[in-house]
């Protein structure tokens, strides 16, 4: 018995920050209509700033007060997710192909020209006779115009029928930000992973014979406050226009509601919840650059299991997904925790179609 509620306990504290990085993705769904790949990766810049504020200065840090590093850290989140929206989302708004495709064509053309002049070739076409040392910069020239003109084909004419055009170019925006980011990361506090100590790390109390940590709680119960804030702003005017705009975007417009500030105001909460949910997970595991990679999937899991709209049904999703891998780990096998999520999506959607939510909407990508 005293495993069990251990098991759950653990399983609750995983589910809160798969529900956290889901309700994240959802408000800026409702704003944009486009799944940010990056949610995670851009939270995990705020737990390092985080880290970085916190950490005394002979660990590589500032040393300032944790509650203040962390009060700056949310608040950078949300600049970051405001400024994210301002200068990258809302110029790619509503773009077409053609634009794309030629920044597409001249980017690749102009990285083709200094890789085929110094490197030759790709090593999987080490069979093709030619030398690998590296082309005549004339011969480069040639290549690389060619490699350009074939990839602005490509985008042009092969990925608008795909689907809605203006979605493609955030699509890539939102996965180009995830490596980019990873990389700054890397470039600004290195790739060894660091010990993020808050006031509730490694503390702990007992409930009979099971040991219960404070940071198992602090995660849960903040988790179900963030919901129940989230729940609250979208009953206030702002909320109310941000649903306007997911559910009728044109009428809404009509009505006067700026869609452009309804936009940024979501990206900024959702990167602050995000954030959030970052420094809560890695001040009770450990900070690194792949803490965003398993978040991000199951962070998406909750989502769909939420219908994409529900912040409850998200929530609770998150929580069913982390109960289940916990469960699973404990009674049966730890082999079996990397397909759970999947599992409880396939059986949640087969009981109910549109997941823990009444107003699942479809989403076309």
């Amino acid at each position: 018995m005293d495993q069990l509620l251990q098991q759950i306990v653990v399983g609750l504290e995983a589910g809160s920050s798969y529900g956290l990085i889901g309700l994240a993705i959802v408000v800026i769904m409702k704003s944009t209509d486009v799944p940010n790949f990056a949610t995670a990766e851009m939270g995990l810049v705020a737990a390092y700033m985080g880290w970085f504020l916190s950490t005394d200065p002979d660990k590589g840090g500032v040393g300032w007060p944790f509650w203040l590093a962390i009060v700056i850290a949310l608040a950078f989140a949300g600049v970051f997710g405001a400024i994210t929206q301002f200068f990258l989302v809302r110029p790619l708004t509503g773009l077409s192909t053609q634009p794309l495709a030629a920044f597409s064509a001249l980017g690749l053309g102009y990285l083709s020209i200094d890789f085929l002049n110094n490197e030759g070739l790709p090593t999987f076409l080490d069979w093709f006779p030619v030398t690998s040392e590296g082309f005549p910069l004339a011969v480069s020239v040639i290549l690389a115009i060619i490699t350009a003109v074939l990839t602005y084909l490509m985008m042009r004419y092969w990925v608008k029928p795909l689907g809605k055009v203006d979605h493609f170019p955030l699509l890539l925006l939102t996965i180009g930000l995830t490596f980019a980011l990873g990389s700054l990361i890397e470039n600004l506090w290195g790739a060894t992973p660091q010990r993020f100590d808050a006031p509730w790390s490694g503390e702990t109390f007992d409930i009979g014979s099971t040991r219960i940590g404070w940071d198992q709680v602090v995660t849960i119960v903040v988790g179900l406050a963030i919901v129940v804030g989230l729940a609250l702003f979208f009953r206030s005017k702002w909320g109310v226009r941000m649903r306007a705009i997911a559910e009728d975007g044109p009428t809404a417009r009509m009505l006067g509601i700026n869609a452009g500030a309804v936009s940024l105001i979501a990206w900024a909460i959702g990167i602050l919840v995000a954030g959030a949910a970052m420094i809560l997970n890695t001040s009770s595991t450990v900070l690194e650059l792949g803490s965003a990679e398993g978040l991000i999937l199951k962070g998406f899991i909750a989502a769909v299991l939420g219908g994409f709209v529900s912040m409850g049904g998200t929530f609770a999703g998150g929580l069913l997904v982390g109960l289940g891998e916990a469960l699973a780990g404990g009674q049966i096998s730890t082999s079996l925790q990397p397909t759970i999520a999947l599992l409880v999506v396939v059986v949640v959607l087969l009981v109910a179609p549109g997941g823990f939510s009444r107003t699942a909407r479809t989403r076309e990508v």
